[in-house]
């Protein structure tokens, strides 16, 4: 097999343009048999931005492996530039035709040792499984996660591949699927949602679709550094990532470039950020909403936020988008945030499990 890196920014828009169609297809490919349905396929702006873009925080690379010219293996990492410079995210696929031939194990291989030499020692990867696969055997052996919560039956090929070539499985994640109905309850740009005064407690909502407001940029950005040191198993996957206005900036025009359209909620009190949630949705394919961030910080927790910010965000989805259905991830020993979308109407679509393997 005939493997190629590819560096996010060292390919010509032209020569992005000549393997666009060739990696969806083999992206596409690897989804439907997956399981997870259509909604997952890939979107064509996403692709080409793994391809062709970097900015001053994130960047990827991609290995293609091909065999008579054919793509027949396909890797990618995300690795962050600001902070957590020594770790990267990884995931690699076989077309179905050709595995169990080794050629996994050997893109694998590749790409762990250009990750050492780049100092990249802390790895992560992840697999995703229907219901129906992860429960198809409960008799059967499973590795459990080590969370202490949720276990993958280790006879998948997925959890095999990962579990033979050393990496330890830490968490489980419930990927859960809600249409979104109702009548709109609010319209016009950003501002408050909820009065105050209304609340006993203080807090207020705002909601707003798009890049975020110029007055709620260090908010934002508290949050999603919150974000790294807040949320259930946070500190497995890397260390504190540090967020400014200017970080969130660039997110927003990246969101805008892929012509990704994102609802934000943010729940204040006084000019203090309580929590936050974001989903968002592509042009390409307008009636699919994904759940990004959501957080409570901890000296905030006990309102009720994440409801009222899931309720404010879907009532503000129902007004301004054409999403029908929101899906969310959430770590199955987030107990409180699962009760939430339990009764916000989220049931299970997929099970996912995240992966960490040290280098060093």
């Amino acid at each position: 097999m005939e493997i190629t890196r590819i560096r996010a920014g060292e390919l010509s828009e032209q020569a992005v343009d000549g393997i666009l169609a060739e990696v969806l297809d083999f992206d596409t490919l690897i989804n439907r048999g997956s399981g997870l349905g259509e909604d997952f396929d890939p979107l064509p702006a996403e692709v080409r931005r793994q391809l062709s873009s970097v900015n001053d925080y994130l960047t990827h690379t991609t290995w293609i492996g091909r065999l008579g010219g054919m793509i027949v293996a396909k890797g990618l990492a995300y690795l962050p530039l600001s902070d957590n410079i020594d770790v990267a995210d990884l995931w690699c696929a076989v077309h179905p035709a050709y595995r169990r031939q080794g050629l996994g194990s050997r893109l694998l291989q590749v790409m762990e040792e250009e990750m050492r030499a780049a100092g990249r020692t802390r790895l992560s990867s992840y697999c995703e499984l229907p219901p129906t696969v992860r429960d198809a055997a409960p008799q059967g052996a499973h590795i459990a996660a080590g969370s202490g919560f949720g276990s993958l039956p280790s006879a998948q090929p997925d959890v095999a591949f990962l579990a033979g070539r050393g990496y330890s499985f830490r968490q489980l994640e419930r990927c859960s699927v809600a249409r979104v109905g109702g009548e709109a309850t609010g319209d016009g740009p950003a501002g408050a949602d909820e009065d105050p005064a209304d609340r006993e407690d203080g807090y207020v909502i705002e909601t707003w679709q798009g890049p975020t407001p110029e007055h709620r940029l260090e908010q934002i950005a508290v949050l999603h550094q919150k974000m790294s040191t807040d949320t259930p198993g946070a500190a497995e996957f890397g260390d504190e990532e540090k967020w400014d206005a200017a970080r969130v900036r660039v997110l927003d025009a990246e969101r805008a470039e892929k012509r990704e359209i994102v609802s934000t909620a943010l729940a204040l009190r006084g000019e203090e950020a309580a929590g936050f949630t974001e989903v968002a949705h592509f042009a390409d394919r307008p009636e699919i909403g994904w759940q990004g961030s959501t957080l409570v910080a901890r000296e905030h927790r006990g309102h009720g936020l994440g409801a009222r910010l899931k309720i404010a965000n879907h009532a503000r989805l129902g007004a301004d988008s054409s999403v029908e259905r929101v899906y969310t991830w959430n770590a199955v020993e987030n107990t409180w945030m699962l009760a939430i979308n339990d009764a916000a109407g989220f049931a299970t679509w997929a099970w996912v499990g995240l992966w960490k393997k040290n280098l060093a």
